[in-house]
């Protein structure tokens, strides 16, 4: 039998081959912990859940949940963000993105398309702008995840920019 390679199947399974940033020292600094207690709540990332989701600012992440039977949760943190309106009117707006109604940025459009049905909303009600603020930059500095472009620690250490190109 003679020796054959896919390359359509190999550029398949490469495309959705991530880079994660696992920096212990980053997650043990204590400058970029939070400082107020969070309650996290998550949910399905689906359009059936929408009404569930508060009428308060907040921050939140979307995750990535493989569900394999018989193994145990196993999650991968795509994306960390903020409102400064809703977090009920923000998930309608990625309910936009995922449909291509929203504005266009390829990476949450991407992560919200080809992971449809293995995507989770994170989110914690914050009521104070300024602690909303606070959160996800630390949050940021901390995890630096794959589908947000900007890292606030970023932008004043070269070393940590494009960490991902």
């Amino acid at each position: 039998m003679a020796f054959d390679i896919n390359f359509q199947e190999k550029a398949t399974v490469q495309f959705h081959i991530k880079s994660f940033l696992l920096y212990p020292s980053f997650w043990e600094n204590t400058v970029n912990h939070v400082s107020i207690p969070l309650t996290w709540n998550l949910c399905r990332f689906e359009a059936s859940n929408h009404s569930t989701i508060p009428r308060e600012k907040g921050i939140y992440c979307f995750v990535v949940k493989p569900n394999v039977p018989h193994f145990f949760e196993t999650s991968y943190l795509l994306y960390i963000g903020k409102t400064n309106r809703t977090l009920y009117d923000r998930y309608k707006e990625y309910l936009n993105d995922q449909s291509g109604k929203g504005k266009p940025r390829s990476k949450v459009y991407e992560m919200l398309k080809i992971y449809r049905d293995h995507i989770y909303f994170y989110y914690a009600e914050i009521p104070s702008q300024q602690n909303v603020d606070n959160c996800e930059e630390r949050f940021l500095n901390i995890f630096f995840p794959p589908i947000n472009t900007l890292i606030p620690i970023a932008k004043i250490k070269p070393e940590l920019q494009n960490i991902y190109e």
